[in-house]
This record gives structure tokens, sequence and C-alpha cells, in this order.
């Protein structure tokens, strides 16, 4: 929600817009604290969004860049996609290749051919070297905005380069690097306000510094600022040279964006969604496939019921508990794949088997207490619904062995996601509840047949 303030100055930004008052609205603009047009932008709408980050463009390109690498991810694509080839081009070029190669892959094709012939060679091998290293990777997100200085250098010296450097490096840690550029210590700033002028770094910087490899991934450096409670993480290269470093607002998007993506995994879409808002027929595209192999997994599972037709033209009212079996199980099959996906992704749960075996006995055992008490309540009430002690036998048995069964497929299916190479999230989705239809419908209706005899009125 917009403060009163914010939500002031965005009818205004809206007002100025549309009677065609660019002059006052370039002035709005140019006051206007980038993070304040961040909250704004989340509640304009898409035309909105893209004349004004036009107009800023060409009063400030500077501003317009800083606001567009702090746009949530879906509002930067969105508009990168409604503008112009060459504006869009304009603006990309001042992000960093760490920066590029976070959005790249979802810009179109024309616009990501433009910024590979605008990029200088090394810079195009630099790109193409984060992009190696997959979506999970915090290549991306290393910044080069940072001060390092060799172990010699007296606090005056660093004083006058910290003097010196560009406004826009957030400076809270100097760092101390020896002759090869490997990173040997660090001192806050604090520390360096508080030393002597003519003391060498060497003689005031901690020499237990907290560094993450290059090649590590965002658990990693996620796990590191929550252990150490820090703000900044120097980033290290295979030889201890120093590369980088992450800052803390930079990790938060990626948990953010992290968050976005399971969601839709859990729901069987993509977050691509989010890129195409105005597109209805690649929205739809995009979560076609998911409500394909719910569609194909459903006609499996009429199929069984098809094959049971014999039992249930017998004994009709057991089609009435049906949907109570389906859903209970279904449930508790996604309970069981959430928390399984959970553990796994943020390393609670390791993919090794003897550790992942605890858990999944575990959740079978708390599994069959829940079994026991629905199941009991359940067949108690189709009991004396129906008339009849036996169906309330033949439900709670089956009920019994679905609750049980689908906590164990659940618990199961984002382990093997995780050993293909998938994201375990995926088995949340729907995976597991077509999975957990298919087997609940017939443990039910086979549970029944093997009590037919006793279920004939």
């Amino acid at each position: 929600m917009l403060t009163p303030t914010l939500n002031v100055l965005k009818e205004t930004l809206k007002r100025l817009l549309y009677k065609g008052n660019y002059k006052a609205l370039e002035r709005i603009l140019q006051k206007t604290h980038k993070g304040d047009l961040v909250a704004i932008f989340r509640y304009l709408s898409h035309q909105e969004r893209v004349k004004i980050f036009q107009i800023l463009m060409n009063i400030d390109i500077e501003k317009a860049s800083d606001l567009l690498y702090d746009l949530d991810e879906d509002i930067q694509i969105e508009i990168l996609r409604a503008l112009p080839v060459k504006e869009a081009l304009r603006v990309l070029i001042t992000f960093s290749t760490g920066e590029i190669s976070k959005i790249i892959d979802k810009l179109p094709v024309e616009l990501q051919n433009a910024i590979l012939e605008k990029l200088a060679e090394e810079e195009k091998e630099e790109l193409q070297k984060f992009m190696s290293y997959g979506e999970d990777s915090i290549a991306p997100l290393i910044s080069e905005e940072y001060i390092a200085v060799e172990e010699e250098k007296t606090v005056e010296e660093v004083l006058n380069i910290i003097r010196s450097a560009p406004e826009d490096i957030e400076i809270i840690y100097i760092y101390v690097v020896d002759k090869k550029d490997r990173l040997i210590g660090v001192a806050s700033i604090k520390e360096i306000l508080t030393a002597p002028p003519n003391a060498q770094m060497k003689d005031i910087m901690n020499t237990d510094v907290i560094s993450i490899r290059s090649d590590a991934k965002k658990n990693e450096a996620i796990d590191i600022f929550q252990r150490y409670d820090l703000l900044i993480i120097p980033v290290v290269d295979e030889n201890d040279e120093l590369i980088g470093v992450i800052y803390i607002d930079d990790i938060l998007d990626a948990v953010t964006e992290k968050t976005t993506e399971d969601f839709f995994k859990m729901a069987g879409a993509q977050e691509e969604e989010l890129f195409y808002t105005n597109q209805i027929l690649k929205t739809a595209k995009l979560r076609l496939p998911w409500l394909l192999v719910v569609v194909f997994g459903e006609i499996i599972s009429a199929f069984i019921i098809s094959v049971f037709d014999f039992t249930i033209r017998q004994f009709l009212p057991i089609i009435f508990f049906l949907p109570l079996v389906a859903a209970v199980s279904g449930m508790i099959s996604s309970q069981s794949a959430i928390i399984t996906a959970r553990g796994l992704t943020t390393g609670k749960i390791t993919e090794y088997f003897k550790d992942f075996l605890h858990f999944l006995i575990r959740e079978v055992k708390v599994a069959i207490l829940i079994a026991f008490v629905v199941s009991f309540i359940v067949g108690l009430i189709s009991s004396v619904w129906i008339s009849t002690h036996i169906i309330g036998i033949v439900i709670g048995t089956a009920l019994f062995l679905n609750i049980v069964i689908a906590a164990f497929v659940g618990g199961l299916l984002p382990y093997i996601s995780l050993k293909l190479h998938r994201d375990p999230t995926i088995a949340t989705g729907p995976i597991t509840l077509t999975l957990n239809d298919i087997l609940g419908i017939l443990i039910y209706l086979g549970t029944a047949t093997l009590f037919l005899e006793y279920l004939r009125i």
C-alpha cells in the first residue's frame, strides 16, 4: 500500500500525463526520489509506466537506469519489451554485464542481438560466462562497486580514495588486498575514521574475512548473510582474488524472485506470465502444458472409475465419498510435497539418501497418526449416514491407506525431482495432485471391491 503522500504523488503524475503537461511532469520526476518512483510504478498501468519512464529517460538517463534496476523484474521486462529497441538499448548499456545477464534471456530476440552487438568482445565473453553459471548462481548479483586497497596504504591515503570515489558507491567496508589482488583483510569505515592518519591498513584490518566463491549458489549467499549478519559479502575467485561484492538488497531481491517463482510452480504456472501482462495468447500458451498434464491424468482417473463400474452399480453410495477421499489425500500429499521441497531447497534436508529417508519416515509416521483420526471420524459419520457399519469400515480403511500413501508419494517426488537435476518445487504442483488422484481412486474403489459382498444391500 502507498502512503497518503505517495498516493497523491501518483495521482499527480497520472493527471499530468493525461493532460499532456510534460514540462510539469519532468520537473516532478527530477525532484522525486528514485525509491518513491519505484513504489509508485507498482501501481501504474502498463501504458503509464512506459510513457513516464520514457520521459524520465529523456531528462535523466542515469536516474532512469537506477529506477529500472530497482524495479521488480516483471515490471523491468514489461517496460523494456514496450520500448523501441534503440531506447531500450540506450538504458541497458548503462547496466553491468552481470545485471544484463539476469534479464537478457527474457528480452525479445531483436533486443538481445542489439545488446550483443553493442558490447565489446571482452564484455560479451563476460556476459556469456555469467549466463553459463545458471539462474541459481550468485554471478549476476556480483557488483564491481567497491573499494579495495593494498595493505601498505595509510589511513589518510584511504580516506582520500573514499572522498574521490563515485557518489553512487555504497561504502561500508574497505577491502585489503595483496600485490596479487588476493583478499587478505577488511576494515569498516568506523575503524578507519577512528585510526591514526599514519597507520597502515595492515595494522587495523581484520584478517578473518567472510567471503564467498564466485561459483557459489544463491542459497549459500543467503545463508552467509543470515549467519554472520552482514550487509555486504566480498566475492573471490578460485585464486582468492577479489572480483566483486554482493549487497544484501540484491540478495533479498533474489529471494523475492525465487519465492515468486516457487509460487508459480506450485500453481502449475510460470513466472514468465508476468512479462506478458497484455498478451493473452502468450499467457494461455504458458499455462496450457501443465493443464494438459492434469487433463490426461484425470482421463486416466476416469478410466479407472469405469473399470470399477460393476462395484459402483452394485453399491451406488460408495461413490458419494469419492470427492472426500480425493480431497483429504490431496491435501496431505501437497503438505508433504511442499515441506519436503522447501527443506531440500533451503538445505534443511540434505540430498543424501539416509538423511532424506529419515525425514520421509517421519512424514509417514505423522501421516499414520493423522490417518487414524481422520479415517475414524469419516468412517463413523458414513456408518450413521448410510445406516450400515460396513460402509464405515470400507471408507475408513480406504482413507487410511490413501493418506499414508499420499504422504509417502508427496514426500518422495521432490527428492526424485532433485536427483533428476530439476527444481523440487515442480513436484509440489499438478504432478503430485494428479498422481494422487489416480492412486487415490484406485485404492478407494479397489478396497470397496474387496468388501463388495458385504456392501450389497
